[in-house]
């Protein structure tokens, strides 16, 4: 079976076919996690016959055993395998070799978070090749959109929350977003709860409105950027408070209590087993914006979201006793949320 658009599975989808393997790879987390969310839909299955494995901290033996368990009351388990872009080789061997002898009790989904056209390991790309020809797998490509196909996503977003859009609306939203398709749900989100269920049409009017003319407004967008790892954006609109006379330790503050509810939540999901609904409900994270919360919240570890909170505290300290400029400090300190993993800590101060 040849590597599917996301279309083609959409269509696949309202067949109500079930597979025993799927392999969700590009760039676009976003559509990946679409993906994903349509098939646990599509298998209906409880938190019982549920397992989720790392790749870097699961063997494939691990993986394997998961696989092979009886489901329990119900007809199938499902085992979602996470960052397979960072599989060791031997594990990828032997998940390549299942794919010749499946279990047909279990559904196996494995998400690759990278261009999978770019792969450099002989067994990792072994695994994916085979993913794509085998019969037993469904493929499905969530590679980075085009303009256009971002458009379109605008616009088909809108119709189902019930409103109309313009040409230019949706090159707008494009402008000021990419066509980073999670950036671009949550501006849709905002301008659906913005305008609300009275409001067919969506303007350029609304966009300017929500794009920052307000401090509050701002102050939101800075931690949804922050969530979301959108170096530019964050330094953008942490630039467009500062201009507009906000302090500094207030903006760190801001900072400060996103980080502490990515933490919060890390916590509550991966410490008392709570699922990302009740997390939302725990930490009163509005529904519209819960989906899109989570997704980015995997995104950042629970080490470096500890690590954040100890770099903004030397920060807080640095600009109270002014012995540093406090935007540069500002900025430095988005730097390394951002690009916690390229950036070293011991260079910001």
């Amino acid at each position: 079976m040849a590597m599917l658009k996301i279309q083609d599975f959409n269509n696949l989808t309202l067949s109500k076919r079930v597979s025993s393997v799927y392999l969700f790879a590009g760039e676009e987390t976003y559509l990946i996690d679409v993906c994903l969310n349509k098939t646990e839909k599509l298998l209906v299955i409880d938190d019982l016959n549920k397992e989720i494995f790392y790749s870097l901290e699961s063997s494939a033996e691990d993986i394997l055993n998961a696989v092979q368990t009886v489901p329990l009351l119900n007809e199938k388990r499902i085992v979602i395998v996470k960052d397979l872009n960072k599989i060791r080789p031997s594990d990828a061997e032997r998940l390549t070799s299942y794919l010749s002898n499946i279990i047909e009790t279990s559904c196996l989904i494995l998400l690759y978070y990278d261009n999978y056209k770019k792969e450099t390991v002989a067994k990792r790309k072994e695994l994916i090749n085979k993913c794509i020809t085998s019969k037993n797998c469904v493929s499905v490509d969530c590679r980075k959109q085009y303009e256009s196909e971002a458009r379109e996503f605008i616009k088909t977003e809108f119709i189902q929350k019930d409103k109309a859009i313009s040409n230019d609306v949706a090159l707008r939203i494009i402008e000021e977003n990419g066509t980073d398709l999670l950036n671009i749900s949550n501006e849709i989100e905002k301008l659906s709860l913005f305008t609300g269920k009275n409001s067919k049409n969506i303007t350029l009017e609304d966009i300017d409105k929500i794009s920052g003319h307000t401090k509050e407004a701002n102050i939101y967008a800075l931690s949804s950027y922050i969530e979301a790892k959108n170096l530019k954006k964050a330094v953008f609109i942490m630039e467009k408070l500062l201009n507009e006379g906000e302090e500094p330790v207030m903006i760190l503050s801001a900072v400060a209590s996103t980080i502490r509810r990515m933490l919060n939540a890390k916590s509550i999901i991966e410490e008392q087993s709570m699922s990302a609904t009740e997390a939302a409900l725990t930490l009163k994270i509005h529904n519209f914006y819960a989906g899109t919360f989570f997704t980015n919240l995997k995104k950042h570890s629970g080490h470096i979201l500890k690590t954040s909170l100890k770099v903004i505290l030397e920060a807080d300290i640095a600009i109270k006793t002014g012995s540093n400029d406090a935007i540069s400090i500002l900025e430095k300190i988005v730097l390394y949320i951002c690009r916690a993993d390229e950036y070293i800590k011991s260079h910001l101060f």
